[in-house]
């Protein structure tokens, strides 16, 4: 049995499994560029971006990717080269595992100042306890929990 592309792509981790995603032209004109290749894709949307100038989020539309994720490519790919083009996951990271003390510090700290935000807070864990979690992950806690007023708006 003859090894398609696919089925090597895929036994190597390099399979684009969203390929459908991948609506720039030269993937969808020239045989050359290949929406399921991920580690092409992912060149390609660095250089849409970096290079032919496309907005990122104009190259994270075309190419099926976050902005998110865009800036952790880039920034692997800027300190490692193009092995990093390789063995950067897709999708967004795991949320971090914050322990019961850090979560009931956002609780309390939540409760006295209200106002605070997530990137407040989390600039505070990080000096508290030295963990660096991301803004979105302490407002997704925040969600979570229920600690965010409900604006109400009027009619």
């Amino acid at each position: 049995m003859i090894e398609t592309k696919r089925d090597f792509l895929n036994k190597k981790g390099l399979l684009n499994r969203r390929e459908k995603r991948v609506t720039h032209p030269l993937f969808l004109t020239l045989d050359f560029f290949d929406p399921l290749d991920l580690p092409q894709v992912k060149y390609e949307l660095m250089r849409a971006a970096r290079v032919d100038n496309i907005s990122v989020v104009e190259a994270c539309r075309l190419f099926g990717f976050s902005r998110e994720y865009f800036y952790r490519l880039e920034k692997a790919f800027m300190k490692h080269g193009y092995v990093s083009l390789i063995g950067s996951p897709m999708g967004r990271r795991p949320l971090i595992a914050l322990n019961h003390e850090i979560v009931t510090f956002i609780v309390h700290r939540k409760m006295e100042e209200p106002k605070l935000s997530g990137e407040s807070l989390r600039k505070e864990i990080l000096h508290q306890y030295s963990i660096d979690c991301s803004r979105r992950t302490v407002e997704r806690i925040i969600e979570k929990l229920g600690l965010e007023k409900k604006r109400l708006y009027r009619v």
